[in-house]
Order: structure tokens, then sequence, then C-alpha cells
């Protein structure tokens, strides 16, 4: 079984203006934090919801002016939104190591460029 942590990032929809505060996600159906693995997976924390990152989709509540949220409560993330959120929120993931993120970093572009469905 993948090593889980919990998923801090900004909000990873490019383009949003929640995109500058690091969150801590939580799962619309179960209402439990959101975890990260190597392989590129989110869960809940039930781990009842995991499944490739690219299936997800995001609301980081930004509803002013200005945000892509304004229409559309849930986004799917792109490569670039999600690169932008990894980039911010790994530095507070120390404890997972170069080897985990390394892994993740590779698991998470083979999904997007790769179409890794």
């Amino acid at each position: 079984m993948p090593t889980r942590y919990v998923l801090k990032i900004p909000c990873p929809i490019s383009g949003c203006s929640g995109q500058s505060k690091l969150s801590q996600w939580v799962c619309a159906r179960d209402n439990g934090t959101m975890y990260v693995d190597e392989d590129g997976y989110l869960s809940c924390y039930s781990n009842n919801h995991r499944a490739k990152i690219i299936y997800w989709r995001f609301d980081c509540g930004e509803r002013g002016s200005g945000s892509k949220h304004n229409y559309e409560r849930y986004q799917s993330a792109d490569l670039e939104g999600f690169s932008h959120a990894m980039a911010i929120g790994l530095p507070h993931l120390k404890e997972a190591g170069a080897v985990w993120v390394t892994k993740l970093i590779q698991s998470v572009e083979n999904q997007f460029v790769n179409g890794d469905y």
C-alpha cells in the first residue's frame, strides 16, 4: 500500500485566486481530510474514495471577482495548476522525503501528459 500524507496545497485550478493560499483539503463526500500518495492518487480519510488525481475536482471556496470558481464550483485541475500547487505544498511535507516526492511528481506527469487514465 502506498504511503499517504495529508493534502496541503493551494487551489490547483489554473487562474484561480486561491492559488496563493495553502489549504488542507476536505472530501466533499464524507467530510474527511484528503490525502495524497506517491502513486498520484487522492483519497479521503476513510480511503473509501481513492482515485487518480486527474479524476478529482476541486472547490477552493473562492467566489469573488477574478476567480475561476465564479460559475462552476468543482473544477478539474490541469498539469500546470497541479504542478504549481505541488511546488507550494510539497516543501511543507518534509516527512515524505525526496524519493516519495519524486515518485509523486512522475506519477502526476504520467497522468496529465501521457493520458494515463
